[in-house]
């Protein structure tokens, strides 16, 4: 199961989209297919199992629920190429 890792950008530096999209492009291809890579301007974790990390309309989503909406988006994203 891949692990999940949230980048954070930090906010106190003028850095463009670009620079952003560069650095997790980049960051990605060297992290390979064992990790989904998150940037934003958040704390980095990397986090699994049932420890819960966002909510969504009120309601908690652990890294396990989060991993099954993210694969049925991948192959919903699949779908529609």
């Amino acid at each position: 199961m891949k692990k999940i890792l949230h980048n954070k950008i930090p906010n106190d530096i003028n850095i463009t989209y670009e620079q952003i999209n560069r650095w997790h492009t980049n960051t990605k291809n060297l992290l390979g297919d064992e990790y989904i890579l998150i940037t934003s301007p958040f704390d980095l974790n990397c986090v699994d199992g049932d420890i819960k990390l966002i909510k969504i309309d009120a309601k908690e989503y652990s890294f396990n629920e989060l991993m099954d909406v993210i694969e049925k988006a991948s192959m919903y994203d699949g779908l529609c190429k």
